[in-house]
């Protein structure tokens, strides 16, 4: 008779490996390359897991939870919306969120893709995105919010991609001028 999955130790293992995604992304998660790096075997992950599937949907669960925690602790402390719509942006565009970011486009990527899997999160990630978004603009219009949303997620992916930081930034300031003379911030 085999023995029960400990609890304790599956949950450390999620984290480890939730914290090896973010550091090495989804593109080639698969469960050898994962176990290696948490020093485990493949097998010993399936019996904690079940399935490829459902370590991938807990692991995307707990990157979820720790992007949710970044979101509710963003400190947006002023009531003027571009000061908070700059204070969004410089957060967004911290070393920190880099994996967060990556993360979400790859799975959004994937959901693109038709994968299923990956739908529901990218859902999810983008509504929260989308509520910080919308609690930092002058009107809380939620077309207003997905349109200023798009416009982060085109800079971020430019600047992470490009390293382009002064050129991002510049957009970003024209961003905020259309925003201002739209009456949004």
């Amino acid at each position: 008779m085999s023995r029960p999955p400990n609890p304790a130790a599956r949950a450390e293992l999620l984290l480890r490996a939730a914290a090896w995604v973010l550091e090495h992304g989804l593109a080639e998660l698969n469960l050898r390359p994962l176990a290696a790096g948490l020093g485990t075997s493949a097998r010993m992950l399936l019996y904690h897991f079940g399935s490829k599937e459902q370590l991938i949907v807990e692991i995307l669960t707990i990157i979820a939870g720790q992007q949710q925690h970044l979101l509710a602790s963003a400190s947006l402390e002023s009531t003027d919306p571009e000061v908070r719509l700059e204070q969004l942006w410089a957060q967004l565009t911290s070393p920190r969120l880099i994996p967060f970011l990556r993360s979400l486009f790859e799975v959004e990527l994937r959901a693109i893709d038709g994968d299923g899997l990956y739908r529901g999160f990218a859902r999810a990630s983008l509504q929260a995105w989308l509520e910080l978004v919308r609690g930092s603009l002058e009107a809380e219009d939620i077309a207003a919010a997905n349109f200023v949303l798009s416009a982060f997620t085109g800079l971020l992916i430019d600047r992470f991609s490009t390293g382009e930081v002064e050129r991002t930034d510049a957009a970003f300031g024209a961003l905020k001028n259309a925003l201002r003379k739209g009456g949004l911030i």
